[in-house]
């Protein structure tokens, strides 16, 4: 991932993505920006054919893409064709597959690492799922995404940083939202966890956040949010660890952070001391802060 202009590809740069074109339709409009570890991509058409492979090319990445289309259908090789609707796609541990289109087409995608936004979730699933419904969550990322698509201008440092952030704090949230966060969908007990986890997940930077303040801002008594914890094996204090080691996780592993010390990463992930973000890493990753950095730089 080198370019950080937004530039339109022909097919033979789409390839070196995972993209390639199936017979001998017209060419695609494609367009790619990277920033930092992020890559999106656009690419749009109208009758056409595409085999989609980013499993191979971005082993380590996840894939958010929202997909405007009059008539599509994709199949695994081996498989027959299924006739599959648009909307929001997350693959969580990338797309492999072959997809057939008819009339027009666009597809914007964010291809996110996955290490920044796993822990979003309680769990990934394995294969892609596909949410025909728009929220204005994932409509405001596609806009967003697309919007940075058709910039051609040069991004700044500054500005390099705060879209790969943003990017990877939107893909977070669509997890939360999708897979693992307040979908207002389960037991009144699921449904009361997840508001709870994504709470965490926004707030664990803040060193006052404890049990008391989540259960405050989910309306809801300590003790029956401490059951509905504990009912899945976790705790609410548990979860307040494991995302403030997420957070520190991910500026230890970025360079812009080296010139902070383990001291000042504690403070900015949430942590009280030294000592409780290495316990938490070592809870979470079996490593330490300065093995992170050590490994990230060999």
């Amino acid at each position: 991932m080198k370019t950080k202009i937004a530039h339109s590809i022909d097919d033979r740069e789409l390839s070196q993505h995972g993209v390639r074109r199936v017979g001998d339709r017209p060419g695609l409009r494609s367009r790619v920006r990277t920033s930092g570890g992020v890559m999106l991509l656009g690419i749009g058409g109208g009758t056409s054919e595409l085999s989609i492979d980013t499993v191979a090319v971005y082993p380590d990445h996840s894939v958010f893409a929202f997909v405007e289309t009059q008539g599509m259908w994709s199949r695994v090789d081996g498989e027959p064709w299924v006739e599959t609707e648009g909307g929001l796609v997350i693959a969580p541990h990338g797309v492999a597959r072959r997809l057939r289109w008819a009339g027009a087409w666009r597809l914007v995608a964010a291809l996110v690492p996955r290490s920044a936004i796993a822990s979003f979730a309680p769990s990934l699933p394995a294969g892609a799922s596909v949410y025909p419904d728009r929220r204005l969550l994932d409509s405001s990322m596609q806009r967003f995404v697309a919007g940075l698509l058709d910039a051609d201008t040069p991004a700044s440092a500054i500005e390099q940083y705060a879209i790969e952030q943003l990017v990877m704090e939107m893909s977070g949230a669509l997890l939360l939202d999708r897979i693992g966060g307040a979908t207002g969908q389960g037991t009144p007990h699921e449904v009361l966890r997840e508001r709870a986890i994504a709470v965490i997940a926004q707030q664990c930077g803040d060193p006052a956040l404890n049990p008391e303040r989540v259960a405050r801002e989910v309306q809801s008594s300590l003790r029956q949010l401490q059951l509905v914890f504990s009912e899945a094996g976790n705790s609410v204090a548990g979860e307040i660890r494991r995302q403030r080691a997420r957070l520190a996780h991910s500026l230890l592993m970025d360079s812009r952070y080296d010139v902070l010390s383990i001291d000042q990463i504690a403070q900015r992930a949430g942590f009280q001391s030294p000592m409780s973000l290495r316990r938490a890493l070592d809870e979470s990753y079996a490593c330490t802060p300065r093995a992170l950095r050590s490994a990230r730089r060999a």
